[in-house]
C-alpha cells in the first residue's frame, strides 16, 4: 500500500496548485494577480494560515468564493471531502481510504473512523451555521442583508478551520469590544482547533457511550484551559499602557483573552501587533510555536507535545524514570516523538528566520514571527499595513513562507515521514556505549 502520509501531502499540493490556476483567472480578481502571489494566497487558504500578500478586495465574488472553498477543503483535507462525497451518495470507503483517514484525523482506530467521520462532518457544519447566524446579527444593522449573510458565512468558516482570512481590511480591530463577534469567533476558533478526537470522545462521553474520557482528552483540555487563560492576565499586564489603551478592565481582558486565542493559530486580530511590546510579541511567538492540539483544523507543535516534552523535563529534575500525568504513563515512543517534533521545529524556524532577516532586510525579531506564523498557520503579521509582512518579500523570501504553511499544514514531522519514509529498525540490537553530557 502507498505510504498514506504521502497520499496526504500529494492531495494538499494538488488543491493548492488547482487554487493556484482559478485564482489567475481573469474573473477572481481586479487586474489579475501574478504566479507567486496566487501561489501564496492559495498555499496560505489551503494550509489555512491567513497570511496574506493581496488585499481580499483586490479579488472578485468569485474569488473569494474560491478561497472561501480552499479554506473549507483545507481545514478538513481534501480526503474528508472526497469520504463526504462518496458517502452522501452512499457509497462505501475503500480499505485504502478509511486508513488516508485514519492518518488524516489521528484516529487510533480503524473500524469505527467511518462513524467517526459522520459525527465530526455533523458537528463540523452545526458549528459553522451556528457561528454564521451569531455574527449575522453583528454585521447586519451595519450592512445591507445579503452582504451582512456573506460576511457571517465567510467569517464563520474561517474562524471554525482557523485560517485568519478576513474581508475587513483590518481583521476585527473595529470589532475589538463587540462581546458577541468576540465570543463567538472565540469558541469557533477552540472548537475547530481542539481536535476532532476530543470533540468526539466527549460527545461519546456525555451520552454516556463510554465511561471515562482518555489521558489524550484530558491532556488537551487541560492544556487548552491553561494556554488560554494564562497568557490573556500575561498579555493584560505587558499592555494595560500600550495597545489596550486603557479600556477599561474588561474591555482590555476581552481584547487580551481574543489575542490569547486567536494566536494559537487562528491568525485573527483586534489590535495592531506593530504596537505591541517586543516582550508580549516574543510571548505570541512561544503562542503561535505550540499552537493548538492534534486532529484539528489548527497547526504548531500542538499542546500534546509541549505537555509531554515539559511533564518530562520535570519528571527527570526530579529523578523520574517514567513520566506520568494524570496518573497515567505517558509511552517513552510519544516522549521521544514529542521532543524530535520541538527540536526539528525550532531548527527549521531559526534556519528560516536567519536567511529572511539577511534576504529581506528585516529584523530578526519580525522574521521569527513571520517564520513561525507560517510554520504553526497562524497568520499573524508584524506589519505597518494591512497586508502581511509576506508582501514586502521577493519572490524567494514568499516561497520559503510558501514552504512553511505548507509543511506546518501537513505536519513538520508528517512532511518529513512523506518525503524521506520510516526505515524499518534494526532487528539486532549494538552494543552500549557511554558518553559524557
Amino acid at each position: 500500500m502507498n505510504n498514506p502520509l504521502r497520499t496526504i501531502l500529494l492531495g494538499f499540493l494538488t488543491v493548492i496548485l488547482i487554487g493556484t490556476f482559478l485564482l489567475m483567472l481573469p474573473l477572481s480578481s481586479h487586474g489579475g494577480v501574478s504566479f507567486v502571489n496566487a501561489l501564496f494566497t492559495s498555499t496560505s487558504a489551503v494550509c489555512v494560515t491567513g497570511l496574506i500578500v493581496v488585499n481580499m478586495s483586490h479579488f472578485t465574488l468569485f474569488g473569494q468564493l474560491v478561497i472561501l472553498a480552499l479554506i473549507q477543503v483545507g481545514g478538513f483535507g481534501y480526503m474528508s471531502f472526497t469520504s463526504f462525497i462518496f458517502l452522501t451518495l452512499k457509497k462505501k470507503l475503500s480499505y485504502r481510504d478509511k486508513v488516508i483517514l485514519k492518518e488524516a484525523f489521528n484516529y487510533p482506530e480503524m473500524h469505527s473512523i467511518v462513524g467517526f467521520f459522520k459525527r465530526i462532518m455533523i458537528f463540523a457544519f452545526t458549528c459553522e451555521a451556528i457561528g454564521a447566524t451569531l455574527l449575522f446579527f453583528v454585521f447586519y444593522p451595519k450592512m445591507v442583508l445579503s452582504k451582512a449573510i456573506y460576511f457571517a458565512i465567510f467569517h464563520s468558516v474561517s474562524a471554525f478551520n482557523n485560517a485568519g482570512f478576513s474581508l475587513f481590511p483590518n481583521s476585527f480591530v473595529n470589532y475589538k469590544y463587540n462581546v458577541l463577534l468576540n465570543l463567538t469567533v472565540i469558541f469557533l476558533i477552540v472548537l475547530g482547533g481542539i481536535g476532532f478526537v476530543v470533540i468526539d470522545e466527549l460527545y461519546l462521553y456525555v451520552r454516556k457511550k463510554i465511561n471515562f474520557l482518555s489521558l489524550h482528552v484530558k491532556v488537551v483540555l487541560s492544556t487548552t484551559a491553561l494556554l488560554i487563560f494564562i497568557p490573556t492576565f500575561i498579555i493584560y499586564l505587558l499592555e494595560a499602557n500600550g495597545v489596550l489603551q486603557n479600556g477599561g478592565f474588561f474591555k482590555d481582558i476581552l481584547v487580551s483573552l481574543f489575542q490569547s486565542v486567536t494566536t494559537r493559530t487562528a491568525g485573527f486580530n483586534t489590535v495592531d501587533l506593530s504596537f505591541m511590546h517586543n516582550s508580549t510579541l516574543f510571548l505570541l511567538v512561544i503562542l503561535m510555536f505550540i499552537g493548538a492540539s492534534p486532529g484539528g483544523t489548527a497547526g504548531g507543535v500542538k499542546t500534546t507535545v509541549a505537555a509531554s516534552v515539559a511533564i518530562a523535563v520535570y519528571s527527570y529534575i526530579r529523578g523520574e524514570k517514567e513520566v506520568f500525568l494524570f496518573k497515567r504513563r505517558i509511552p517513552d515512543e510519544a516522549i521521544y516523538k514529542s521532543l524530535v517534533i520541538v527540536i526539528l521545529s525550532f531548527f527549521i524556524l531559526s534556519l528560516a528566520a536567519f536567511v529572511l532577516s539577511d534576504i529581506e532586510s528585516v529584523n530578526f525579531l519580525s522574521a521569527l514571527f513571520e517564520s513561525v506564523s507560517a510554520l504553526s498557520t497562524v497568520g499573524l503579521s508584524i506589519s505597518t499595513t494591512n497586508l502581511s509582512l509576506s508582501a514586502s518579500f521577493d519572490a524567494i523570501g514568499k516561497l520559503i513562507i510558501i514552504l512553511l504553511m505548507f509543511a506546518g499544514r501537513v505536519g513538520l514531522f508528517s512532511f518529513s515521514v512523506a518525503l524521506f519514509g520510516k526505515k524499518k529498525g534494526r532487528s539486532y540490537s549494538l552494543p552500549t556505549g557511554r558518553i559524557f553530557v
